[in-house]
């Protein structure tokens, strides 16, 4: 996908995401606006559960898809599964944006991972500057509108939600030391992958380089730092983890990382992103920026040294 291609999948992204937030707003007075996002999400949620269920029936192995899919997008309109979530998340069950962005949030994971579990590594080309660029735009973008600025939040307060202000010293240093912590639960997960997983290891081994050589010198590796680090951690801790918490925001954020395939590297993303969630929830999402963006910035270093 190019560059003017994902600038336009990423504005009907955000169009989309603008006017699901701005109706789940009003169904919060609008007892109509109420019944129509259960229907948006019930209708296809109960359609997916049936072709799903006969689809394991008849042994057809896009039948798990279909019914993991259709449990994602139905079961958040149940108060009690809100409920029950709610005991271990951030999430308010009688808010109707939570429940729509737990639809959509549960959807993606299902969606990406089963992609992964069924399919090889992502040949996804050489990233480039003006891509991470676009992908910077489109992170933040998704994130202002998620959280409802100039719907139900002024400027002031959507900066406040996201975790955005000043860092003090004490949080740029351990921000600093975290770095650490993600090299070692790389190298554990990468050891790992090469001991359970050699093919799949050999395979990453070749491809991911690949993927940053357009940007491997020092000016790209801060690009891609930077980008993806601030892009990144606006969106998935600042947004997302203060309604549905570190596990599950962690888990898309891992997923989401299509180029490595179903391997233990997954994981080990996981457990990064669980230590930039604890970041977020102690020290704000400027420290999980900078984490994120000098690990980033030092990988692609290291692979251009």
């Amino acid at each position: 996908m190019d560059t003017l291609e994902e600038l336009i999948v990423g504005v009907v992204l955000v169009a989309a995401a603008l006017g699901l937030v701005y109706w789940a707003n009003r169904a919060r007075t609008d007892h109509s606006a109420d019944v129509g996002l259960y229907l948006l999400f019930g209708f296809p949620g109960g359609l997916l559960t049936v072709a799903g269920i006969a689809g394991l029936v008849n042994g057809q192995h896009w039948g798990a898809l279909l019914l993991g899919l259709g449990l994602a997008l139905a079961l958040p309109l149940v108060k009690q599964f809100r409920a029950a979530l709610a005991d271990i998340t951030p999430m308010d069950p009688s808010s109707p944006i939570d429940m729509s962005g737990l639809a959509i949030l549960l959807a993606v994971i299902m969606i990406t991972a089963y992609s992964l579990r069924n399919s090889s590594p992502a040949d996804t080309g050489s990233v480039g500057a003006g891509s991470l660029i676009v992908n910077l735009i489109i992170f933040v973008a998704l994130a202002v509108v998620a959280v409802g600025y100039r719907i139900h939040r002024s400027g002031r307060e959507t900066l406040c939600r996201l975790g955005l202000h000043r860092p003090s010293a004490k949080a740029v240093a351990l921000a600093l030391l975290a770095v650490i912590g993600c090299f070692i639960i790389s190298v554990v997960a990468s050891l790992v992958t090469k001991s359970l997983q050699p093919e799949l290891f050999d395979s990453l081994q070749k491809s991911l380089p690949d993927l940053t050589s357009n940007i491997q010198n020092p000016l790209g590796a801060a690009l891609l730092g930077l980008t993806a680090g601030v892009g990144e951690e606006i969106f998935f801790r600042g947004a997302i983890q203060p309604r549905f918490g570190i596990f599950l925001t962690a888990a898309l954020f891992a997923l989401l990382h299509a180029q490595y395939g179903w391997s233990w590297i997954i994981a080990g993303l996981f457990g990064i992103g669980i230590l930039l969630g604890i970041e977020r929830k102690y020290l704000g999402t400027p420290a999980s920026i900078i984490t994120h963006a000098v690990y980033n910035f030092l990988v692609v270093l290291l692979q251009t040294l």
